[in-house]
This record gives structure tokens, C-alpha cells and sequence, in this order.
């Protein structure tokens, strides 16, 4: 487990520094990445299935993405890129397309099911909490 959550910071921090990222956002993405992925590993522990878990932990890293964007004066989405890392579903795009090449039906349509899942709870978190957002601005402005 620690070495997942290690490999989630040194990921994101890999991903701010190639986002070009300075200083402390480069530290506060890779401790966003890290906690993140325990947020995840917390959920999968408790949730069965995919979707709830990368949900919770997509709606988590875009709320940290959005107070570490006021905190530091900067766009939301470079703290929700690097920070977001740990959750693309690199293992099951993987395997769908190793299913797809070997021709196995069986691991195609598995692995492309956990994929497309990953990839829908993902998305809707992130919009999930820009709409909250949203909604929170107009209504402090008025």
C-alpha cells in the first residue's frame, strides 16, 4: 500500500514537472496525487465495483484542485491534472487492447467495461464538483 501511494506522489509530481509547474505547486500536485490515491484505495476497501470508488476519488482531487487553485493564486485545472494522475485506468486500456490484438472476446469486453466505468466516474466527479463551483461563485457574488 505504500508503495502504491509513493508511486501515486512520484507520478503526479512527474506529471506537474512536464506540465511545467514551479515551486511549491510542483510539492502540493504530488501530495494531491498521493492523497488521492488513498482516498481510492480507502473507498475500494469498504465499496465493491469500480465507479464509486474512482467517483469519490475524483470528486475529492477537484475539490483539493479548486482550494489549491484559490490558495495559490492559479488554475484549477493544473492542480487537477497532476493531482488526477493516479486514477487514469492505464492497466485497463492495457489489457483492452491486448484483448482486442490477441483476439480474446472475453478480456476485451472486461477490461473495456472497467475502463469505460473508470473513465465515466472520473469525468463525472470532475463535473460534478464544477457545477458545485459554479453555482457556490454566483451565489457568494450576488
Amino acid at each position: 500500500m505504500m508503495i502504491q501511494i509513493a508511486a501515486a506522489l512520484v507520478g503526479s509530481v512527474g506529471f506537474a514537472i512536464f506540465f511545467k509547474m514551479r515551486g511549491k505547486q510542483i510539492a502540493l500536485a504530488g501530495v494531491g496525487g498521493a492523497i488521492t490515491w488513498i482516498v481510492y484505495l480507502i473507498c475500494q476497501n469498504y465499496i465493491d465495483g469500480y465507479f464509486i470508488p474512482y467517483f469519490i476519488a475524483a470528486i475529492f482531487v477537484a475539490v483539493y484542485a479548486e482550494i489549491m487553485a484559490r490558495v495559490n493564486r492559479a488554475p484549477a485545472t493544473i492542480f487537477l491534472t497532476a493531482a488526477a494522475v493516479p486514477l487514469i485506468p492505464g492497466g485497463s486500456l492495457y489489457y483492452t487492447m491486448a484483448g482486442l490484438v490477441a483476439g480474446d472476446e472475453k478480456l476485451f469486453a472486461e477490461s473495456g467495461e472497467a475502463a469505460v466505468t473508470i473513465a465515466l466516474a472520473i469525468s463525472l466527479g470532475f463535473v460534478v464538483v464544477a457545477v458545485i463551483t459554479r453555482y457556490i461563485r454566483i451565489f457568494l457574488n450576488r
